[in-house]
């Protein structure tokens, strides 16, 4: 039989069975993985770990094994394997996306007819030693270091702080660029928002949530469905590709991205192997919709047009509380913890209930905190200076989490 035993902590048991039932018996070849003691003594510690956490008891429902999940005909049940597989591949064509079409052929030809122009600050004079200050502290080195700095390249100390400030601007996104990432987002976001309401239109579970969990875990997964998780976990993953080396954003910024993308990701991936696929494709249609007024607005920002913009913040504000504060507490996560059936107890249902429980945490304190710029704003009597707003940290922070 094939040896699996280096591959199968990445695959569910129903896959490995699958495959083992479905591949010729062969006999072992001197060009094995397996061939000496050493790798041996690996494959055998992956084939424990693997056993120890796909534990049926753990994963499914009592009385059940992953032979009972294994694909046929009739019923398609959702494989481990395509959600980390397919979407790391689908990736790479988001990528191409953005800088081979959507930029080029689509974005830039709008930026230039609202009148912007990629204008960036001249970078300073090359300095090796005032780019190992800034590659270490930043625009604020400690006096010692400045005066070092000062005596090391003939300038004051004043010139150095200049130095710093220019190095930071002429890596520093322009609203050329911020108008770009929003651009294709919102591309993205309009084109999953249409495609999911498409494909949840016709389907029972959306009509009557209940459904989600009668006969659970037979559902099949269908072809819509399919894409559907396939697409969005391919975006995130490209997403968290393209910022991981993006310069001139701050690295608490980065983290606190990269955190929402991998909660995102591992949201969508525990579902899919549980096959909790039906609630799963309710919370992300939830949790859609209204991204799009908001990165519009942005998009409105960047491009200095004082048009529309309120208008844009408003219905993202209202599709907010309908979504975020309404149907995800009280429809989507009333349903998790109210309407499933009593024998559905493994361990695996209650990590869906604390990652649920999660979600709501963080839309909570997404929701105080539009919450607290809006008052703000409306107390000053300046709530159009939200556009302005856009530069800062804070409102930063609150765009970026609603992503």
């Amino acid at each position: 039989m094939v040896d699996m035993s280096y591959v199968d902590v990445f695959l569910s048991p129903s896959t490995r069975q699958y495959i083992s039932n479905n591949t010729m018996q062969t006999k072992p070849s001197v060009l094995s993985w397996s061939g000496t003691l050493g790798t041996e003594s690996i494959g055998r510690l992956l084939h424990q770990f693997s056993t120890s956490f796909w534990r049926p008891d753990i994963w499914l429902l009592d009385g059940m094994t992953w032979e009972d999940m294994q694909p046929s005909e009739k019923l398609r049940y959702p494989e481990f394997s395509d959600v980390w597989v397919y979407p790391l591949l689908f990736s790479a064509v988001f990528i191409c996306l953005r800088y081979f079409f959507a930029e080029p052929l689509v974005l830039n030809p709008l930026a230039k007819w609202v009148g912007m122009t990629q204008v960036r600050p001249n970078p300073p004079v090359p300095s090796k030693v005032l780019e190992g200050v800034y590659q270490a502290h930043g625009t604020t080195p400690p006096a010692p270091v400045l005066q070092e700095a000062s005596q090391e390249t003939d300038l004051t100390k004043r010139q150095v702080e200049r130095w710093l400030r220019r190095r930071k601007a002429f890596m520093k996104p322009t609203k050329y660029d911020k108008f770009m990432d929003c651009g294709f987002n919102f591309i993205c976001h309009s084109v999953f928002c249409v495609y999911g309401c498409l494909i949840m239109y016709g389907k029972s579970w959306l009509w009557d949530i209940k459904l989600c969990w009668t006969d659970y875990p037979n559902h099949a997964i269908d072809d819509d469905v399919w894409w559907y998780y396939m697409v969005l976990l391919s975006y995130f993953w490209a997403e968290s590709f393209m910022l991981i080396p993006a310069t001139g954003r701050k690295p608490s910024d980065k983290v606190q991205t990269l955190c929402h993308h991998f909660f995102t990701v591992l949201l969508m991936v525990f579902s899919w192997t549980c096959n909790f696929v039906r609630i799963g494709t309710l919370v992300l249609l939830v949790h859609e919709c209204a991204d799009i007024p908001l990165l519009a607005a942005k998009m409105h920002v960047y491009a200095g047009i004082k048009d529309r913009i309120e208008i844009l913040f408003g219905t993202f504000l209202v599709l907010w509380l309908v979504t975020r504060c309404y149907l995800f507490p009280f429809w989507i996560m009333h349903s998790i913890f109210t309407h499933p059936t009593p024998y559905l107890g493994m361990p695996a249902a209650y990590f869906l209930k604390a990652l649920i429980c999660g979600l709501f945490v963080l839309n909570a304190i997404w929701t105080y905190l539009i919450g607290a710029i809006l008052v703000r704003k409306l107390c000053g009597g300046v709530l159009e200076d939200l556009r302005s707003d856009a530069e800062d940290s804070s409102d930063q922070d609150i765009s970026r989490k609603t992503d």
